[in-house]
């Protein structure tokens, strides 16, 4: 499984391990390597040295020491029960570490796993605002699920983590460095793109069929997934609006139905709780 590292918090070190569906993680505190020394002795930059012998084991220019101040344990497994489990989630995580020790969040928080799509729904904020006004606090990281019906294997995880050199991750996990978690989401899940171009034109009294399919974010087909499409019109009439794909494509029909020559109708088509992955503009003749 991929571990992509966001750069977001302020340094702690974290463990991740992964045991068949469960994954383990903890977060450990760290002291940079220019504090450390003999703890009798002045820094030049003010105050005692960090006591060395504190230090249980470096990580690049970051000691580790301690018990960890957060540990938690999730079957993976699990979450296909989880009542906000569907195709393209971002289940996320929280802990009191990080940003977070600068927030008021409540401690019920942190065993919560919400999945980010379903949370800004309503209100379509992206995800920083979203934790910034809404929520009150930053997330250590998230799991992401491409479809319902993929397979673990095909899950990933995102955590914001300083400096990948602070963590150390289990056997079945690569840490794949990344800029933002957001990032991360944005070019790993999956969209639903219409075939055949932005724009199309149908007569008044003529039906349209359209046609849709799954796609990985460069573009590339995807054939051996399935999931639900969810279409909308600004006006009009579609004839399906939740479509289940079939080797990765599906197809409904669009009825011009209310509608004069000159206007023009936008379709959108996404995921339940993803919506708008693409547009295709119906000009009526």
């Amino acid at each position: 499984m991929k571990l992509y590292t966001g750069n977001k918090n302020p340094p702690f070190a974290l463990d991740l391990a992964l045991d068949g569906t469960r994954l383990s993680y903890s977060v450990r505190p760290i002291m940079q390597r220019e504090f450390v020394g003999d703890p009798t002795k002045d820094h030049p930059g003010g105050g005692k040295y960090f006591d060395q012998s504190l230090i249980t084991e470096w990580r690049g220019d970051f000691g580790v020491l301690g018990e960890p101040i957060y540990q938690r344990t999730l079957d993976l497994q699990a979450f296909q029960q989880h009542p906000e489990f569907s195709d393209h989630a971002s289940f996320m995580l929280y802990a009191p570490v990080g940003r977070m020790e600068r927030s008021a969040a409540p401690e019920g928080v942190y065993v919560q796993t919400p999945n980010l799509y379903v949370a800004t729904l309503a209100s379509k904020m992206d995800a920083q605002a979203y934790h910034a006004s809404v929520l009150q606090t930053h997330p250590l990281g998230h799991i992401l699920v491409p479809f319902r019906a993929s397979p673990l294997e095909d899950w990933s995880l995102g955590f914001n983590v300083f400096d990948p050199v602070l963590i150390k991750a289990g056997r079945g996990i690569k840490v794949v460095p990344a800029i933002t978690l957001a990032l991360v989401r944005e070019e790993t899940l999956p969209v639903v793109r219409f075939v055949g171009g932005h724009s199309v034109e149908v007569a008044a009294s003529e039906e349209l069929a359209i046609g849709f399919r799954l796609e990985t974010p460069e573009g590339v087909p995807i054939t051996d997934r399935d999931a639900e499409v969810y279409l909308e019109a600004t006006a009009g009439y579609l004839v399906g609006r939740r479509i289940k794909t079939v080797g990765g494509q599906g197809s409904t029909s669009f009825r011009p139905d209310g509608m004069a020559a000159g206007e023009n109708a936008k379709i959108k088509v996404g995921f339940k709780y993803f919506s708008g992955t693409d547009d295709l503009m119906v000009n009526v003749l």
